[in-house]
């Protein structure tokens, strides 16, 4: 069963049952308080009653003749106004001997029947039941200020007068009619709430096979403020970064293919050329050769460090490092290179303590940083690297000189392969991937890196770290 039909009949069937309850407690409490209703009537009736038996009893002082005479209990409940066509009474002694059964104008009034006991003065029972129930109504007689007698009644707990049936089965109908138009309103608001609930879920599950099968470009409308409003916005997030990395995967390729083929081309256009005669296989031929090897090895070395980073594979080994010394380090190693280059390299350290960092992965980074300056700076010119601490981070900036970077590059200096190809580039300067090495680098030991234009003329690398707890 799809999910339509299943959250219908949840939804109508919970409906139902709260209706049926609600119907059965309404009917059973309506018939309770209504036979209540009709107990109270008859309270008050009997106290009229048991006032017209006193004035019966206050002209012959006894009983006596209600049991010896049937038909004077008869005439004397056939005056009473109160109960007339109302309480039917069998009195002890016709029952008892069956000669008479006194009925009234409708025969089949009978709701009373049994019900009306008369008790003396010594609470033996003149008219009614032999034995008496617990819960009779009870009203005394008196005569002279005493106690004369007692007329009681037993409470009914179920209706008997016609009338009164026919209102309670009028009562029965329009409660049973409010319960189908109760369900059937139900039934439709049941089908809205399942539509607007199930509706965003079909439309989420064609979203997701489209998904599935590589369509990228698959969005999902759907306007709802609730739970599954927010899964459509999350579901639109998600496909459009698979569609982003699609076009960066297909991006990384050609511009894989785009980086190899330059220097595989250039070995091939000389090993032809060697092959031909046409060029001497010298020392300036293999230097050029060994050159391209070095341009593809370093390609590949840095294809292998992204790869890594990417699979979570790059190897730390974080461990409490002086982060002044390991630049230092560094920076010597590439002195002779910047003074070959003209460029000139000023430090300004401040004592900033230790880093919890990987040694190797940070001489990587300084490095590449080393490297970039020294590829794109024009001599004669300048490197500026200061460092300093604030609070608890510490702040390092590599800023050199011209040529600059144009602000709107700026954002993209850390994505791979991009490579500004104005001013800063230049025929041999690499493959666009070692500032973003940088980034990953850093990302790993919970820093931040950002570009912006130096105040030299160049362009400024800011990276920022946490300090070492102590």
């Amino acid at each position: 069963m799809k999910i339509f039909p299943k959250l219908f009949l949840a939804s109508s069937m919970s409906f139902l049952v709260v209706i049926g309850l609600m119907l059965f407690v309404i009917q059973w409490r309506f018939e309770q308080d209504l036979t209540r209703y009709i107990n109270n009537i008859e309270t008050n009736q009997l106290e009229v009653f048991a006032s017209e038996l006193e004035e019966y009893y206050a002209e012959v002082q006894t009983w006596d003749f209600l049991e010896s005479n049937p038909r004077i209990a008869e005439l004397i409940l056939r005056q009473s106004r109160s109960f007339d066509q109302n309480i039917i009474i069998v009195p002890r002694a016709m029952r008892e001997r069956r000669r008479f059964r006194f009925s009234f104008d409708e025969p089949n009034d009978t709701r009373a029947m049994g019900r009306l006991i008369l008790l003396n003065q010594e609470k033996e029972v003149i008219i009614g039941a032999k034995e008496l129930p617990e819960n009779l109504i009870q009203i005394p007689i008196n005569f002279e200020e005493e106690v004369v007698g007692t007329l009681a009644l037993l409470p009914s707990n179920k209706l008997f007068e016609s009338i009164d049936l026919q209102f309670a089965d009028a009562q029965r109908q329009a409660l049973y009619l409010s319960g189908f138009v109760a369900l059937l309103i139900a039934a439709i608001i049941s089908l809205i709430l399942t539509q607007n609930i199930s509706g965003p879920i079909r439309k989420l599950a064609r979203a997701t096979r489209s998904l599935i099968s590589g369509e990228f470009k698959t969005r999902v409308n759907i306007t709802n403020k609730d739970e599954l409003g927010k899964l459509s916005r999350d579901f639109n997030i998600l496909a459009k970064t698979l569609d982003k990395e699609a076009e960066s995967a297909d991006k990384w390729l050609a511009d894989i293919s785009h980086e190899l083929r330059t220097p595989l081309a250039i070995l091939k256009s000389e090993l032809e050329a060697i092959e031909d005669g046409i060029r001497e296989f010298d020392e300036e031929t293999l230097n050029s050769l060994t050159h391209e090897v070095k341009r593809i090895n370093t390609l590949v070395n840095d294809l292998y460090e992204l790869s890594l980073s990417d699979l979570g594979a790059m190897k730390y080994q974080m461990v409490e490092t002086d982060i002044k010394t390991n630049i230092e380090s560094s920076i010597e190693s590439f002195r002779d290179r910047y003074r070959e280059a003209e460029i000139d390299i000023k430090t300004n350290f401040d004592e900033v303590g230790n880093i919890l960092g990987d040694q190797h992965r940070l001489t990587q980074l300084f490095t590449n940083l080393l490297e970039n300056t020294l590829k794109y700076t024009d001599g004669p010119g300048s490197l500026n690297i200061n460092m300093q601490g604030i609070d608890n981070e510490i702040i390092v900036s590599f800023a050199d000189s011209a040529p600059g970077v144009d602000e709107e590059t700026l954002d993209k200096i850390f994505d791979r392969f991009y490579r500004v190809e104005l001013s800063r580039s230049r025929e041999m300067g690499g493959a666009g991937l070692g500032l973003s090495i940088c980034s990953e680098i850093v990302d790993a030991h919970s820093g931040s890196i950002k570009a912006k234009r130096s105040s030299i003329g160049g362009l400024e690398i800011v990276i920022i770290f946490n300090k070492a707890e102590s």
